[in-house]
């Protein structure tokens, strides 16, 4: 099964809704997607979350039936979509945390159980996008100062042919920053340039469904505009290369990092 197939089912693998097989196709599929499994592992605290609230006395009555009652209709609404296969599946998860935050106003002792804070995730088409516009990239040349920025540890990539030109924090709404590295590579035919956003793992998203295994990476390839990218997880990290060079190039590149 690949993720367009996994995704739409994951939430009825939360209910046991499946049968045995359908359970251990998604299952073995888990164990080799990275982005699968992180939206798995979501969806699994939320539905510990919905435990949690069912049981305290405060929750006003009727509540966690109207939320149940929500995403099953939305389940049949997704199950639907995906077999006219019309329009990409929305998912359920996004309509639980709606429910959820609007549960929190009327009962707040769950927002102060729970005590977290959603990350907003990071379309890399969007990224992709943003990667020509002006003033989208907070310089910082310093990478212990920008360590300190953006909160997490920057994990290095082998790009030993490549020179880095620029690096920054990449300007967006997400509340966890991304870094991005800019670097450029001569040759015989002309100047060469590749971009790198680095973010802790999960943050950016893709719809690409075309992931390949390369030196151990489950990597999604996509195509925006003139742009090629590929998106992987690794060592607690989503990695995006963005390059105009052709996929074979961009591959190789992937393959070596």
């Amino acid at each position: 099964m690949n993720c367009i197939e996994v995704r739409p089912l994951l939430d009825l693998l939360g209910d046991g809704a499946l049968d045995t097989k359908d359970t251990a196709l998604i299952l073995d599929h888990l164990k080799s997607c990275s982005d699968c499994q992180a939206e798995w592992n979501d969806i699994e605290q939320l539905h510990a979350s919905f435990q949690q609230a069912r049981s305290k006395p405060e929750l006003p009555a009727g509540f966690m039936d109207k939320v149940s009652a929500r995403l099953k209709e939305e389940d049949r609404n997704v199950q639907k979509r995906f077999l006219q296969r019309a329009v990409p599946t929305v998912p359920v998860l996004a309509i639980a945390a709606t429910l959820l935050l609007v549960g929190c106003f009327v009962w707040p002792a769950v927002e102060k159980q729970n005590g977290q804070v959603s990350t907003t995730l990071a379309s890399a088409d969007r990224l992709v996008e943003d990667l020509g516009a002006a003033g989208t990239l907070d310089m910082i040349s310093d990478r212990n100062e920008l360590t300190k920025k953006v909160g997490y540890d920057i994990k290095q990539v082998r790009l030993p042919e490549w020179r880095m030109e620029n690096s920054g924090i990449y300007k967006s709404q997400s509340h966890v920053s991304i870094a991005r590295f800019d670097f450029i590579k001569k040759t015989q035919s002309g100047d060469q340039h590749l971009s790198c956003y680095q973010a802790p793992a999960g943050v950016i998203r893709t719809t690409a469904a075309n992931a390949i295994n390369l030196a151990g990476k489950q990597v999604q390839f996509g195509t925006h505009g003139k742009f090629q990218f590929a998106l992987w997880s690794q060592n607690g990290r989503d990695y995006l290369f963005v390059t105009e060079l052709p996929k074979e190039q961009l591959q190789e590149i992937v393959r070596g990092a």
